[in-house]
């Protein structure tokens, strides 16, 4: 969900595994040349969605990297199919109200541009948490926690986890390269 911490986490558990880190967000604004709610505005969120499935697909034939997705990346079942086959999924998960805290300042967030931002983050995570327990191989509550705490609970359930994963190369072509 959004500031539960994927960026923040997902670079230091990338540090931590000597892995690349990768944030699916920051690449679709790279290449698009504008911010993520602008790409909302100019082609609503359906528009957002297909170019993030694309990068979703993409990034996951990646080996040996810690991929960051947009919270709302498990609306779409081919994100989650992507992902669950791709690579072991971890789920960070906080409460509505740590989740307001977090984001309350951040206008790069189109979801929340709204009278009602905390009524808005508990309707979204009302919606997304089944489909992020759903795909989850892993949950980690990030509560108060330091980033670097949370990196070391999240290492040993990374090995306890022990699940099989699709290699790169036996993967089919991308649809659309």
């Amino acid at each position: 969900m959004m500031g539960a911490g994927k960026t923040t986490i997902g670079r230091a558990l990338a540090r931590a595994l000597g892995r690349r880190f990768v944030d699916v967000d920051q690449l679709i604004e790279e290449r698009c040349g504008v911010r993520i709610p602008t790409i909302f505005e100019l082609e609503g969120e359906a528009g957002f969605r297909r170019r993030e499935t694309g990068a979703i697909d993409e990034c996951s034939r990646m080996e040996g990297v810690v991929l960051a997705t947009g919270g709302g990346a498990v609306l779409s079942a081919e994100n989650r199919r992507l992902l669950a086959q791709r690579g072991i999924v971890i789920y960070l998960r906080a409460r509505a109200e740590e989740l307001y805290q977090r984001t309350r300042h951040d206008r790069n967030r189109p979801l929340l541009q709204t009278a009602d931002p905390l009524g808005r983050i508990v309707e979204l995570l009302a919606q997304r948490e089944p489909l992020y327990e759903e795909v989850a191989d892993v949950v980690v509550d990030t509560g108060r926690s330091s980033v670097p705490r949370l990196v070391q609970r999240i290492l040993p359930l990374l090995q306890q986890c022990g699940k099989p994963v699709v290699a790169a190369a036996e993967l089919p072509p991308l649809e659309n390269p």
